[in-house]
């Protein structure tokens, strides 16, 4: 009964030894992981070597009763009870050590996951910044394509000679090429040098107008304008609006030459009625 006893309060101790060497090593306090370790040490050894103890104590008093040495059986006497809580001494720290250690591992590797992580969430949210911006001005330069009133109030914004013109296109196929190449440090500069080669192109599309064509040729270019509102308002007639692009095209002839998305916009609001009729 006694040798039970003695064994579940090993294993309990041990227990016990093993949860304050992990304490205070995650602690890193050392002062408390040498006092675990040497107290249950003590008790380790008091608890396995007891019964020796008792056994040789008593059998001094026996001798010395009787006046002569301590009875002896003649076999060595057994040391295997101090290899217990020597082995619990430097077993528990090396122990906690190499839990602490492999958690340590773990951790970092978690860390760097969710850094990784949040450092892919940042660049989608940088990159989907930056395409609003990009996506920004392509919109502004398809709609000034997309409306023909607007290509002949600004007509150097579509014309390849003028320099603001060509930067600003030149500064598009930059943009462009950045953006596939998924390199943010590269996408991000790109579009910011196409939104400032977009502002200096309209600015001075909208400041020249049309004082580059001589006078006559100007007043041809206001009669079209005129034509081609009628053509795009939709409160016409058929015939009329019809007659009037016909016309403004005719005027625009050998002066301005419409975008092909300008031509493509009026064509199209031109046959709105004759495709509701025929529907």
């Amino acid at each position: 009964m006694s040798e039970w006893l003695t064994r579940i309060l090993t294993l309990i101790i041990m227990a016990m030894t093993m949860v304050g060497v992990l304490r205070a090593t995650l602690a890193r306090d050392w002062r408390s992981l040498g006092g675990v370790v040497l107290l249950s040490g003590l008790a380790l050894l008091v608890l396995t070597n007891g019964g020796d103890f008792r056994d040789a104590v008593l059998g001094d008093l026996r001798g010395a009763e009787e006046g002569g040495a301590a009875p002896t059986d003649g076999e060595p006497h057994d040391d295997s009870g101090l290899w217990l809580p020597l082995g619990l001494g430097v077993g528990a720290p090396v122990a906690a050590f190499g839990i602490v250690g492999l958690w340590a591992v773990i951790r970092r590797r978690r860390g760097r996951k969710l850094r990784k992580r949040a450092a892919h969430a940042v660049a989608q949210e940088r990159r989907a910044a930056i395409e609003a911006e990009h996506e920004k001005v392509l919109d502004a330069y398809a709609a000034y394509l997309c409306d023909p009133l607007a290509v002949l109030d600004r007509p150097a914004l579509d014309d390849v000679t003028t320099p603001q013109t060509v930067a600003f296109l030149a500064a598009m196929d930059v943009a462009a090429d950045a953006r596939r190449s998924g390199e943010l440090d590269i996408y991000r500069p790109a579009v910011s040098n196409l939104k400032a080669a977009w502002r200096a192109a309209d600015e001075h599309a909208r400041k020249a107008g049309l004082r580059h064509l001589p006078p006559q040729e100007r007043a041809t270019v206001t009669r079209a304008r005129a034509l081609l509102e009628i053509a795009l308002d939709g409160a016409g007639g058929e015939h009329e609006r019809r007659a009037a692009y016909a016309k403004a095209r005719t005027l625009l002839g050998g002066i301005l030459t419409l975008p092909k998305q300008a031509v493509a916009a009026v064509e199209t609001t031109a046959r709105i009625p004759l495709t509701k009729d025929t529907a």
